[in-house]
């Protein structure tokens, strides 16, 4: 089928519509708990970040060095500290939107096992949960941690797409924001969208500005 109008128009609505509850999900994680402010660019000492684990002060280690590199890049030209927070925020955001996309494509040509098309009741969930019993906690738990042993396999052979330690895919929804992306990806009107070839292009284009 090719991509008429309309198909582009339901793929540039659905794209803005999700870098938008993106936006508003890491806007949120950056600012309560990594000290990092899109809005003001202001950026607090990791050691004041008292309730971190882990991971997630290696995440915020990680998104400060990326800040300094991207300030480092162009010292002659290089833009404000809320300038690059939002170019950070944007990264985020898209590579966690293309990744979801890209297991929705990658399900519709079989690929894979159902893992997004009916998110916490998808066939391949379903198993993993039944394999695991309750040791991974709440539903929302075991389905972040399904979908990040999906990326994990599926790294292997597309570092680039899956690698959930590059400094651009540190960032994951909460449980609402999560559910309001499989809810947009999941709309009966691009059901036939995700058989076709030319949409994970599209949803970059949509994405990202013309400079980007």
């Amino acid at each position: 089928m090719p991509f008429d109008q309309d198909s582009r128009n339901r793929l540039d609505h659905f794209v803005s519509n999700a870098r938008a509850i993106l936006t508003k999900e890491f806007t949120n994680q950056l600012q309560q708990r990594y000290g990092m402010d899109p809005s003001s660019g202001s950026v607090a000492p990791i050691d004041v970040l008292r309730d971190l684990d882990d991971a997630q002060r290696e995440t915020a280690r990680i998104l400060r060095e990326t800040l300094a590199y991207y300030q480092s890049e162009n010292p002659d030209k290089k833009g404000t500290k809320k300038e690059i927070i939002n170019r950070i925020l944007r990264e985020q955001a898209f590579t966690v939107l293309n990744r979801l996309c890209a297991l929705r494509l990658a399900e519709a040509r079989g690929l894979i096992l159902e893992s997004i098309s009916k998110g916490y009741q998808s066939e391949g969930f379903q198993l993993y949960k039944a394999l695991a019993g309750p040791a991974l906690g709440e539903t929302m738990d075991a389905y972040q941690t399904y979908l990040f042993s999906v990326f994990d396999e599926l790294a292997v052979e597309l570092p680039p797409l899956f690698d959930r330690f590059s400094p651009e895919g540190r960032l994951f929804p909460g449980q609402t924001a999560l559910q309001d992306l499989l809810a947009l990806i999941n709309n009966p009107e691009l059901e036939v969208l995700w058989s076709e070839d030319e949409t994970i292009g599209w949803i970059y284009q949509y994405f990202n500005s013309q400079e980007e």
